[in-house]
């Protein structure tokens, strides 16, 4: 198994009432790619975040091994949710683990 843990920051520029709508868009779509992408068995969007934290979105995701961690990277369901990320928000960070 493959543990996928990814946070991020909005970008500057983006108002606080853009950064709920996204949210709730992130909220909503992020969990659906478990029922379309092979291999991804659990998807769980952090947002938004406790005040104590120092990132603003991120998700936690389980797959059943490398592989599926690259179909899920490359699978257009996901590259259009990374398009809605890549619009609003940067400073990526990423950790997969092997369980």
């Amino acid at each position: 198994m493959v543990r996928h843990i990814v946070s991020w920051n909005f970008r500057p520029e983006v108002s606080e009432e853009t950064k709920k709508e996204v949210l709730k868009q992130l909220q909503e779509e992020f969990p659906k790619l478990v029922d379309t992408i092979p291999g991804l068995t659990k998807m769980e969007p952090a947002m938004p975040p406790l005040s104590s934290s120092t990132a603003d979105a991120a998700i936690y995701a389980e797959l059943t091994d490398e592989e599926a961690l690259e179909v899920y990277r490359t699978h257009p369901d996901h590259v259009a949710i990374a398009q809605i990320v890549r619009t609003y928000l940067h400073e990526r960070h990423c950790v997969n683990i092997s369980i």
